[in-house]
């Protein structure tokens, strides 16, 4: 090393030691004259007496120093989110051309597809717990009688369907109902209407979980 950079570690050393001794200096007070009791001496004015040979970090109240301050810690609850199961209610109705061909009551593999996915898409994201009930209903082309066995037929149909891919519904858990042409929802005088009256419904409810 060479003797300039020896006197710049010195000189820093020197600053960084002079720096602690300044921060330290100012936390320090001289010590109190202390009775052989151990209590601090007072002049005739109540000021404690100081001696000028020692030093201490002790500041005390009744020499005058201010109290120090108390730190308190607030501790606030926070409530936790709860969590809410809300059940949902829903009927599914699903257009018999999307199920079943002409006069048939046989489900074809996309037929199957159309009901897994439109049971399994309940409002607002609710995870499918079970089907109370099933619903065939048909236009008023043909006999009524002929009609109500049709849509009986087509609503068995779904509802075994739905039974035999669930692991907690059991066939008397659904009810089956064929209505015919008994429950329109459009008129049976147009072709569209004749369309939309010819329908599978499916009352199903779902769980749906909120935090």
């Amino acid at each position: 090393m060479t003797y300039s950079n020896k006197i710049l570690v010195a000189g820093l050393f020197g600053a960084h030691a002079a720096f602690a001794t300044t921060a330290m200096a100012e936390d320090m007070v001289s010590n109190y004259v202390e009775s052989p009791t151990g209590s601090v001496v007072t002049n005739p004015y109540g000021e404690c007496w100081r001696t000028p040979y020692q030093d201490t970090t002790e500041k005390l109240e009744e020499c005058g120093y201010a109290k120090p301050k108390s730190m308190s810690v607030e501790v606030v609850a926070t409530p936790t989110a709860a969590t809410i199961t809300a059940k949902v209610m829903e009927e599914i109705t699903i257009a018999a051309s999307m199920l079943f061909a002409f006069d048939s009551a046989e489900l074809s593999n996309d037929a199957k597809a159309v009901i897994d996915e439109r049971i399994q898409s309940l409002k607002g994201g609710a995870k499918l717990t079970s089907v109370m009930r099933v619903e065939g209903h048909t236009d008023s082309t043909g006999p009524a009688e002929y009609n109500m066995g049709l849509s009986q037929r087509r609503a068995q149909a779904v509802a075994d369907y739905i039974v035999s891919n669930s692991m907690k519904l059991k066939a008397t858990d659904v009810e089956v109902v064929g209505k015919g042409e008994s429950d329109p929802v459009a008129s049976n005088d147009t072709r569209e209407g004749r369309a939309q009256n010819r329908r599978v419904v499916v009352l199903a409810e779902g769980e749906m979980i909120k935090n």
